[in-house]
C-alpha cells in the first residue's frame, strides 16, 4: 500500500546507484551515514528534493522501505533505499533483495493497456488523476507509471514493449527530457499506438505546441505529425470530451509487442499469399477469387500468369465478337437461324467488355486503395460481406455452368453438323469446313467466358456498392466507439442510449460528407456500362412494341419455321434465347436492376438512423435532419434507379421480354 511522501529538507551526500538486479553498494564518501541505495528513484528528481516513498512489502507492490533507528540522521535519495549499519536492517535488505527477484519474474510477463510517458515536475498529480478517471470510465484497464513500477532504464523499455498504447501527456520541459525522449522513441521502435495529450492550465505547464515541435529531436517530430494532440480539460463539463478522444483513440492492438488483434478491419483484395501471413479482411472470398482468375478477370495484386490471361480474355471477347459478325453473311448451313439472334451476341460482346474494363479500372484505382486503406472500419460488416460474396460466387459460378451447358447443346451440334465437316467432300466451299471448326472451338472456350466475365463483373459492382456503404457506415464510429466494436445493426438493436454530444455529431457530419463524395464519384463511374445497357434497352422498345402489335397467333410464313422443323437444336436455341438473353432474357433483368439495389442500402441507412437512441434528444433532430439532406440512391444523368421509378423501368424490361416472347410464340405455333 502507497503511503504519503516524506520530504526530508536537508542536503544528500553523495551516494553510489545501482539496479534492482546488482545488490546494495554502500557509499564511498559517506561513511558515517552508512547508507545503501537502490536505482528506484524518480527520472526527474535526481537534481531536486529528495523523498522517501514508504511502501508495504506486498509482493508485487514492493518497492523500497525507508528504516529508521532511533532518531538517527538518514539521508535518502528519491525513490532509493536507505539502510542503517546494524544487523537488523542488513538482514531486512537480504530479505528485499530476494523479494525483489521473485516480483521481477512476475513483472516480466505482465501487459498493460496505457504506458504514461510525463514529465514528473508538473505532470505527477494531473497523470494520476487521469488514471483514476480513466479507470472509473474504463473498468479494469492497467496502467504503467514509473511510481508503481520498475523506472530504470530495462523496466522503461518492458513497459513500453508491453503496453497497448503510448500516452504522452505534454507540458514544458517534457520534450527536453531524455527519460522522456527514450520512452517515445522506444514507441515508435515497437510501432505502437501513441496519444498525445496536452495540458491546457498555465498553471500546471501548458506548453507551446509550436516550441515543442522546435525543439523536438528530428528522428521524434513524426510523433506529432502522425498524431492528433488531445487538449486536455480540467472544468468537468469538458474534460468528459476529452476522456472520450482518449478512449476512441485507442489502439486495437493486443498488449504485447507486434501483435495484431482480430478487430483490425483494414480491407485489402485477397489474390494470393505466399507468405500466408493475412492481417485484415479479405473483400472476396477465395472461391470468388478463383472463379474470376479462370474467367480472365485479374484482380488488384494478381501474378503475372493471371494478368497475362486477363488480357487474352479480353482479346478473345473483341475477337470472338468480330469473328461472329462474320456469321451475318454466312447463310449456309444448320448453323444459321436469323439475323436478329446474331446481332444479340454481337452487341453483347462490347458490352461485357466495357463491365470488365470499368470494374477493374474502379478497383484499380488510387480511389478504392484509400478506401480500403483509410477509411473502412467496420468489421461486422466486413465478416458480412466476405460472406456474400461466397454466396454470390457460388452462384454465379452455378449460372455459368449451366447457362454455358445449355448454350453448348445449342451452337456445337450446328457447328459440327455434317453439312460443313463434309463440305469438302460434298463438293461445297472448303471455307464452311474452316467455318464450321473455327466457330465450334471458339464457342466451347467463349461461353463460359462470356458468362463468367459478365457475372464476376455484376458481382464486383456489388462489391463496390458494400464497401462505398461501408465507408458511409464508417462515420458512425465518431458518434460512439459501440458502432466499431458490435456493428450498427447490433447497437441499434441493443436500444441503449448513447452518450453523444455535439463535437461527436460535428466529427460524424464531417466524415459523413467527405465519404459522401467518394461515394457519388464511385456512382459516376461505375455508370457508364449500365447507362450504355440502358440506352440500348430504351431503343429496343420500338421494336418489342412492334412485335407486340403483331399479336401471338401463329404465322407460318416466317421462314425461321421451316429451320426449326428440320433441326432440333435450333429449337434449344430459341429456349436459350428466351431464357438468357442479356436483352430479353434473364441476363436484362439481372443487369438492369443492380443499379437499383443502392436503393436498399439507402432504405437501411434510413431505418437504422431513425432507430439509434441518443441520452440528449435534441441532437437526434439534427442527426436525422442531417441525414435527410443526403441522397444515396443511384441517380447519373437519365438513369434514375429509385424505388418511386422502378416501376417505370420494370415496364420498359416487361415490354422488351414480353415483345421477345411474342416473337418466339408466333413461330413455335407455327412449328
Amino acid at each position: 500500500m502507497l503511503l504519503p511522501s516524506v520530504s526530508i529538507g536537508i542536503e544528500p551526500p553523495e551516494l553510489s546507484i545501482m539496479d534492482l538486479d546488482t545488490g546494495i553498494r554502500r557509499s564511498s564518501k559517506s561513511p558515517a551515514t552508512d547508507v545503501a541505495s537502490a536505482n528506484l528513484g524518480d527520472k526527474e528528481f535526481a537534481d531536486l528534493e529528495f523523498n522517501a516513498v514508504l511502501i508495504a512489502e506486498d509482493g508485487l507492490e514492493f518497492n523500497a522501505v525507508l528504516i529508521a533507528e532511533d532518531g538517527a540522521d538518514q539521508t535518502v535519495e528519491d525513490g532509493s533505499v536507505a539502510a542503517s549499519s546494524n544487523d537488523r536492517t542488513t538482514s531486512k535488505s537480504v530479505g528485499f533483495s530476494s523479494e525483489l527477484s521473485e516480483v521481477e519474474d512476475q513483472i516480466q510477463h505482465r501487459h498493460w493497456d496505457f504506458f504514461l510517458s510525463h514529465k514528473q515536475s508538473n505532470a505527477q498529480d494531473t497523470v494520476q488523476n487521469l488514471m483514476m478517471i480513466l479507470t472509473a470510465r474504463l473498468p479494469g484497464v492497467s496502467f504503467w507509471l514509473d511510481v508503481e513500477q520498475d523506472p530504470t532504464e530495462k523496466g522503461m523499455r518492458h513497459g513500453v514493449q508491453n503496453s497497448k498504447d503510448v500516452l504522452i501527456y505534454l507540458t514544458t520541459g517534457l520534450i527536453e527530457s531524455k527519460y522522456c525522449q527514450m520512452e517515445m522513441r522506444w514507441a515508435l521502435e515497437f510501432e505502437k499506438n501513441i496519444i498525445l495529450v496536452i495540458e491546457t492550465d498555465e498553471r500546471h505547464g501548458k506548453p507551446s505546441i509550436e516550441k515543442l515541435i522546435e525543439l523536438c529531436p528530428p528522428d521524434l517530430k513524426q510523433i506529432f505529425s502522425d498524431n492528433v494532440i488531445i487538449p486536455w480539460y480540467r472544468d468537468p463539463e469538458f474534460r468528459g470530451i476529452s476522456v472520450e478522444k482518449i478512449i476512441r483513440a485507442r489502439s486495437v492492438k493486443k498488449a504485447g509487442p507486434a501483435v495484431v488483434a482480430e478487430s483490425t478491419t483494414k480491407l485489402k483484395f485477397m489474390t494470393r499469399s505466399k507468405s500466408g501471413d493475412s492481417q485484415g479482411g479479405d473483400v472476396f472470398d477465395w472461391t470468388f477469387v478463383y472463379f474470376t482468375v479462370l474467367c480472365g478477370v485479374a484482380l488488384p495484386g494478381a501474378g503475372r500468369k493471371t494478368k497475362a490471361w486477363s488480357w487474352a480474355v479480353r482479346i478473345i471477347l473483341l475477337t470472338c465478337g468480330c469473328m461472329w459478325m462474320s456469321r451475318v453473311f454466312t447463310t449456309d448451313g444448320p448453323a444459321f437461324w436469323d439475323r436478329s439472334t446474331i446481332m444479340q451476341i454481337f452487341i453483347a460482346h462490347p458490352i461485357i467488355f466495357l463491365f470488365l474494363h470499368v470494374t477493374l479500372t474502379i478497383l484499380k484505382s488510387p480511389l478504392i486503395a484509400d478506401l480500403l486503406e483509410n477509411r473502412i472500419d467496420a468489421p461486422v460488416e466486413a465478416k458480412l460481406l466476405l460472406l456474400k460474396t461466397r454466396i454470390g460466387t457460388c452462384l454465379a459460378a452455378l449460372l455459368t455452368v449451366s447457362l454455358s451447358f445449355w448454350g453448348w447443346s445449342a451452337y456445337l451440334p450446328a457447328f459440327f453438323d455434317m453439312y460443313y465437316m463434309e463440305s469438302v467432300s460434298q463438293h461445297r466451299s472448303p471455307t464452311l469446313l474452316l467455318f464450321g471448326l473455327a466457330h465450334g472451338f471458339t464457342w466451347i472456350l467463349i461461353l463460359p467466358l462470356f458468362f463468367g466475365s459478365l457475372l464476376a463483373s455484376l458481382l464486383m459492382m456489388f462489391v463496390l456498392q458494400e464497401l462505398s456503404f461501408m465507408a458511409l457506415l464508417t462515420s458512425f464510429n465518431e458518434l460512439s466507439p459501440e458502432f466499431t466494436r458490435s456493428g450498427i445493426t447490433a447497437t441499434v438493436a441493443a436500444n441503449a442510449g448513447l452518450n453523444i454530444n455535439e463535437l461527436d455529431l460535428y466529427h460524424f457530419q464531417v466524415s459523413f460528407l467527405e465519404k459522401w463524395k467518394i461515394y457519388k464519384t464511385l456512382q459516376w463511374r461505375a455508370s457508364i456500362p449500365f447507362l450504355v445497357f440502358w440506352f440500348l434497352e430504351f431503343g429496343l422498345m420500338s421494336w418489342s412494341l412492334w412485335s407486340l402489335s403483331q399479336g401471338f397467333e401463329a404465322d407460318p410464313s416466317d421462314l425461321r419455321v421451316d429451320r426449326l422443323r428440320e433441326n432440333w437444336f435450333l429449337r434449344v436455341r430459341l429456349s436459350w434465347f428466351l431464357g438468357s438473353s442479356l436483352w430479353f432474357g434473364a441476363g436484362a433483368w439481372i443487369v438492369a436492376l443492380t443499379p437499383f439495389g443502392v436503393s436498399y442500402y439507402a432504405w437501411r441507412m434510413e431505418m437504422q438512423a431513425k432507430q439509434i437512441l441518443f441520452t440528449h434528444p435534441g441532437l437526434r433532430h439534427s442527426f436525422l435532419a442531417f441525414l435527410a439532406g443526403f441522397d444515396l440512391n443511384f441517380r447519373v444523368l437519365f438513369l434514375h434507379a429509385t424505388v418511386r421509378l422502378l416501376p417505370l423501368y420494370a415496364c420498359i424490361l416487361i415490354v422488351n421480354t414480353l415483345g421477345f416472347d411474342a416473337d418466339a410464340v408466333r413461330i413455335w405455333r407455327a412449328v
